[in-house]
This record gives C-alpha cells, structure tokens and sequence, in this order.
C-alpha cells in the first residue's frame, strides 16, 4: 500500500529547542532547534521513503479552540526569544527541500494532521504520524501509527491499550474527563488518570457514563462538571474536517 508519513513539525521543533544543546552561527544566532528539526526530518525520510508527505505547521492566527475557551493554553509560559527566532527557520528549511508545508489559520498543526491522515486510511494508505503530542494518539487504528521518534515508541491500537486500558477511541472522553494540565483544560476535580480509565472501561463513554451515575460523592461531582466535560470533548478532539486543498 501507498505510504503516507505526516510530520508534526511545530511539536519537533519545540521538542528539538530543549533537547539538542544551545548552539550558534558565528553570527551569534541560535540554531540548535533547528539543527535538531532538520537532522530528525532528514532521519525519517532516509528511513521511510514515503509515497506520499505532510510537514505540518501551527501559524499564528488564533484557532477555534481559542474562540470557544479563552484560558486555552493560557497557563504556558512565554516562549523563549532563542526558539522564537528559530520558527520561522523551519518552514523556510522545508521549503527550500521541496517538501509540502501545510498550515491552515484558526486550526492546529495536529487538526491538519487529522484530516489527511484519515483522508489517507480512507484511500487505504499505510499513515504514519510523527508526533510526541499525545493528542494524537486519539488517531491509532489499523492503517494509522503515531510513531514517537524521541521516545523511541510506535503506538498501534495494541500500544495504546497497553498505556492506558482504554481504546484510542476512547481517549477523547479520557482526556475531557482527567482534563490536560499543558492546554490548561480543566478536568473533574477528584477524578484522576485511574478513575477516569476506570469510568471508561465501566461505561464505554461519557455517554455511558453519565447514563447511569449512582449516588457517590463522586456521582455529585460529575453533575456538577457535566457542561464542562462536554466542552473539554470538543476542545481535545482533534478535527478531521479542515478545509485542505
């Protein structure tokens, strides 16, 4: 089958800034994120050669995310002026190699990845993700990897029970539930990584769940945060729907 490799590079090049150590052109300027960025995309294609490529980029247009929930990711700390200078770099880098460089205004790097990556298992490719975003995780199935090139991890739907007892499916819920501390999504007090897995596995789905709540101090809570789980629904599934040419 055709092979389809999809790159998250905003995640790569963040990822590089803080792993390969500060280097400079004689100029003084930084390029270690770069320098990482390049030698990863470089790896992959040598080992891959993929029929079909995706480097995918955040830009800087706010996203529907940041419309439905204004604290979205408002707990990050500012990025720093070295790795700031270093963005713009990669898309040039990208460029100047040929390579298709895919970005779309008011969506996520890892919301374009979704599109094609189930426009590509639709067409029956063979869909690699490279990403370390656990987001995309919420993607596995039986033509879709996410492969964590860092981390050294290939997560098959196999992989992702195995890492968290719930299908890929299932994480969507999982993470609306737990909420992501990182997009500063606000989960349900009390209700942690092994309660949630737990919840899940009973009710199949937030659905399921809140279908048959019983009378516990936790059953309140759920109640209580029943808007707010929805919404956190919304705000981490990945879309698949991104208007690409």
């Amino acid at each position: 089958m055709p092979k389809l490799c999809l790159f998250d590079a905003s995640n790569y090049i963040h990822r590089a800034y803080h792993a390969v150590p500060p280097l400079t052109t004689s100029k003084g300027e930084p390029v270690n994120a770069i320098y990482g960025f390049a030698r990863m995309l470089s790896k992959i294609l040598k080992e891959e050669r993929p029929d079909y490529l995706g480097i995918c980029f955040d830009t800087q247009a706010p996203t529907f995310r940041d419309e439905m929930y204004a604290e979205y990711k408002g707990t990050r700390q500012k990025t720093e002026d070295a790795l700031i200078s270093q963005l713009p770099l990669a898309g040039e880098l990208v460029e100047a190699w040929g390579l298709p460089c895919i970005a779309k205004d008011g969506f996520e790097a890892d919301d374009v990845i979704a599109t094609l990556a189930v426009r590509g298992a639709k067409a029956g490719w063979d869909v690699l993700v490279f990403s370390g975003d656990k987001d995309t995780l919420q993607l596995v199935n039986d033509r879709i990897t996410v492969r964590d090139e860092m981390k050294k991890i290939v997560f098959t739907p196999a992989m992702v029970v195995e890492k968290y007892g719930l299908t890929p499916g299932q994480l969507v819920d999982y993470f609306a539930l737990t909420g992501d501390k990182v997009d500063n999504v606000i989960g349900v007090p009390g209700v942690g990584e092994k309660t949630a897995t737990k919840l899940l596995q009973a009710g199949g789905s937030i659905e399921g769940i809140y279908e048959n709540l019983d009378d516990t101090p936790l059953s309140a809570k759920l109640k209580a945060y029943r808007d707010k789980v929805f919404e956190n629904r919304v705000l981490v599934r990945l879309r698949d729907d991104v208007p690409l040419d």
